[in-house]
């Protein structure tokens, strides 16, 4: 009789501990997905800022219409 009423507190406690544990990681994942979030937002916001346009498009290759392109093969670096 004690081992059955030992036993019906061990399932809750042992439930409780998981999921506090299920708890912990999920607050940690949010924690982390918040921050993506911020960064993302203010990479967005930074889009219509014309230097950060610049940047990237120069970063991809591209060039202003008033440039001339150049290639310069067989450079080792």
């Amino acid at each position: 009789m004690l081992a059955g009423i030992i036993l019906s507190y061990l399932n809750p406690a042992i439930d409780f501990v998981q999921t506090y544990r299920a708890t912990t990681a999920a607050r940690a994942e949010m924690h982390r997905l918040q921050a993506d979030n911020t960064r993302l937002h203010r990479r967005v916001q930074s889009a219509d800022d014309p230097a950060v346009l610049e940047r990237e498009a120069r970063r991809q290759g591209m060039v202003a219409p008033a440039e001339r392109a150049y290639v310069v093969h067989g450079l080792r670096g």
